[in-house]
């Protein structure tokens, strides 16, 4: 009997595509319920379910599950039936360690600090993140000397941790993607091969296309301009 699981997210949020890529890679079939928190589809019914949750996505429901944060989620999936190696290769707990130290890097490091700039230049939301010109400025300031350190690590690195892709893999390159679509362009692309490699590597993996059949790069850099609040 094939165990059903829901996950609570939208298809565009980075942390949700993390999710469904893990599960994907360990054929672990999942429903999707539909939460868009800024712009408050299904987020008081979420939270409700989910109050410790405090309206971030995503989260997991299963038959003996329910658990918030993007960590615990792809932590438990990979290691339900343990296909794919995604904490890897070799299996080892030193391996295990470093990718888990990749992921907190991508996902409470990385994401964030891009966040302060995109995210306020998000046009769409009836929930906005706060602009501020001074606060988008620092933040890009901050994201492009992270992602410099990002790019010498990965200068001649094929995976992050062993032979073949793990959790480290998914979560910086599916990281790395929300900077492309909305800031990270043409420009930024050609000067930093080593992040580029890396991540067309990831995305060309059959369980992430599957998942994400196509990924939106920026052309040019937006200009540093508060978005229009849109109602729905």
């Amino acid at each position: 009997m094939t165990t059903s699981f829901t996950i609570y997210g939208y298809d565009d949020n980075p942390r949700t595509r993390i999710v469904k890529i893990v599960a994907a890679a360990e054929g672990i079939e999942l429903d999707q319920s539909l939460v868009v928190p800024r712009k408050n589809i299904n987020k008081a019914a979420y939270m409700k379910l989910f109050p410790l949750s405090l309206g971030k996505i995503p989260a997991l429901e299963g038959p003996d599950v329910s658990i918030t944060e993007t960590i615990a989620i792809a932590y438990y999936l990979s290691k339900l039936n343990h296909k794919s190696h995604l904490l890897g290769s070799a299996g080892t707990l030193s391996q295990e360690a470093l990718v888990l130290s990749y992921v907190n890097f991508a996902n409470q490091e990385l994401l964030p600090i891009l966040a302060r700039w995109f995210l306020p230049l998000i046009p769409g939301f009836t929930d906005p993140a706060p602009y501020s010109y001074d606060a988008v400025e620092e933040g890009k300031r901050a994201s492009l000397a992270l992602l410099d350190k990002l790019e010498g690590v990965l200068e001649g690195v094929e995976w992050l941790v062993g032979n073949g892709p793990t959790l480290a893999d998914i979560f910086v390159a599916v990281v790395l993607s929300r900077g492309l679509q909305w800031v990270l362009d043409k420009k930024w692309r050609e000067a930093h091969p080593a992040a580029m490699a890396h991540f067309e590597r990831v995305r060309s993996w059959e369980v992430v296309s599957q998942v994400i059949p196509e990924f939106k790069l920026v052309e040019q850099e937006p200009p540093n301009v508060q978005p229009a609040k849109v109602e729905i």
